[in-house]
């Protein structure tokens, strides 16, 4: 469980426990359960499936992870500095990633993620990462920003018409919830959403909101947002995926 002082000392510890191939150590850096979202399909990311919830580090660690990057010849990783880019005394959202580079330096590939910290009794951890997993650095994203924030944007206007069917039709499945520390939800499809959360929806409050895209990549983005509905303002983050060109929210963080 994760015990470090701050979000951002958890985030460091988590690649350089990486780097020293310490097992225990890397898993240690993680609150659980934790959950890894990656914006890209099935059949693009090296471990499947793209959403996964652990309930624990042997599940964690239950793949072979180092030995099939080295034999890409991979060395070591740097990490981005860190961005908190919402937060509150339990929960923050890091934006970061990584590098990852041969002996020689040459890069092999970077990615872009969202890492959820979570602050129990222990300290401060790594409750989710929220994946692109499909970076590149230099290239033109502007296109799929739009797409991600018009996928925002759907989702939001039928929470604000009260449209149930509509709303959880707006999601991608499974999809996941986190609400703080230790409370992670797996929703695997509309008929789940609409019995879990579909009353919230059709409280038919009046909302606004203001949403920012905080990385993108070529299949998703991750969209740090202040919800306004009614006389409540809380803050969320979303993942969004796109799927079979449709794009649309497969995770979310809300800041408790």
């Amino acid at each position: 469980m994760g015990h470090y002082q701050t979000p951002e000392a958890a985030y460091w510890a988590f690649l350089e426990t990486f780097n020293a191939r310490d097992a225990a150590g890397w898993a240690g850096v993680n609150s659980w359960p934790h959950a890894r979202v990656s914006a890209a399909s099935d059949n693009v990311v090296h471990w499947r499936p793209p959403s996964r919830v652990f309930a624990n580090a042997e599940e964690y660690l239950s793949a072979p992870l180092w030995e099939e990057l080295e034999a890409t010849g991979w060395v070591r990783s740097e990490s981005l500095q860190p961005r908190v880019v919402q937060s509150s005394a339990n929960t923050a959202h890091i934006a970061g990633g990584w590098t990852r580079y041969r002996a020689d330096g040459a890069a092999i590939a970077s990615n872009r993620i969202v890492y959820v910290a979570t602050r129990t009794t222990a300290g401060w951890g790594l409750q989710a990462q929220f994946k692109l997993d499909s970076f590149t650095e230099g290239a033109d994203f502007s296109a799929e920003h739009q797409a991600a924030l018009a996928a925002i944007d759907r989702t939001m206007d039928a929470l604000a018409a009260a449209n149930v069917d509509a709303w959880t039709a707006t999601f991608h499945y499974p999809l996941i919830i986190l609400f703080g520390p230790g409370e992670v939800q797996v929703i695997e499809d509309t008929a789940a959403m609409r019995e879990g959360h579909g009353a919230w929806c059709a409280e038919g409050l009046p909302i606004s909101h203001e949403s920012q895209v905080v990385q993108v990549g070529a299949n998703g983005a991750s969209v740090a947002q202040t919800l306004t509905r009614g006389d409540f303002s809380f803050e969320q983050l979303f993942l969004v995926a796109q799927r079979d060109g449709a794009w649309r929210p497969i995770a979310i963080s809300a800041i408790v």
